[in-house]
């Protein structure tokens, strides 16, 4: 069986994070996959499989998924 990749959400619910989601993942970086996918309880997020060290804005994420997209862990990751 296939390793799955993970997912990292990027929460566009928060003013702060969707600021730099506009300016950097849709601008700068332009590796986002989609505009968003929703979990319950945290809403839309933007979708990222960048690994943090290839991240300049990289600040923080979860260590444990909060969920899956077809077997796919799913991280919430916080910028700067």
């Amino acid at each position: 069986m296939k390793n799955k990749k993970p997912i990292y959400g990027l929460v566009m619910g928060i003013r702060q994070q969707a600021e730099i989601i506009d300016k950097h993942c849709f601008g700068t970086c332009k590796k986002i996959i989609c505009g968003a996918m929703a979990m319950d309880g945290i809403g839309e997020m933007g979708v990222c499989r960048t690994h943090k060290e290839n991240c300049p804005r990289f600040e923080a994420e979860m260590q444990i998924p909060i969920g899956d997209v077809n077997g796919e862990p799913v991280f919430i990751r916080k910028l700067k």
